[in-house]
């Protein structure tokens, strides 16, 4: 007969912390997947686009030459959007964000002027090849950020 041996204390401890912590992380996964079944809206070839999503990744390509505003949501997960699949836009691209606990990259095509405007804890930034103009009216890519722990990074082309 074989006895089963206790838990040593350190895990019993441990372990009302790793299954709230799992279930926490489940219960957002749910709450995120009904959420984007709702408000997920267009494909890549519409002149809005909308995305929700939680615990997963998003690369998205628009290729609508008169795409006029994007918004993704985003908690615990990334988002690439990639924007040199279109010409530039006559009158200008909204995107607006909002990241939980997320990161994101935004990909633009070489002369494109970008404006954003950020609220929150985290960070925006670009690398050396994108243009930022401080002319909201005049820009190309219209960014409004808001960020919680996460990043957005904004990168020009090869072009």
């Amino acid at each position: 007969m074989t006895t089963s041996r206790p838990l040593p204390r350190p895990v019993r401890r441990a372990l009302p912390w790793l299954v709230g912590v799992f279930a926490f992380h489940a219960l957002v996964a749910l709450v995120g997947w009904g959420t984007a079944w709702r408000r997920n809206e267009g494909d890549e070839t519409s002149l809005s686009i909308r995305r929700t999503l939680t615990h997963s990744g998003l690369e998205l390509r628009p290729t609508n030459p008169q795409l006029s505003r994007l918004r993704v949501d985003l908690a615990m997960s990334g988002a690439e959007i990639d924007l040199t699949g279109i010409p530039q836009p006559p009158t200008g691209i909204d995107l607006t964000v909002h990241v939980l606990m997320a990161g994101m990259a935004v990909r633009v095509p070489a002369g494109w002027r970008v404006w954003w405007e950020f609220r929150g804890v985290g960070g925006i930034g670009s690398d050396g090849t994108v243009q930022r103009t401080h002319d909201a009216h005049g820009a190309d890519l219209r960014i409004y950020a808001t960020v919680v722990l996460g990043g957005i990074g904004i990168e020009g082309s090869a072009g």
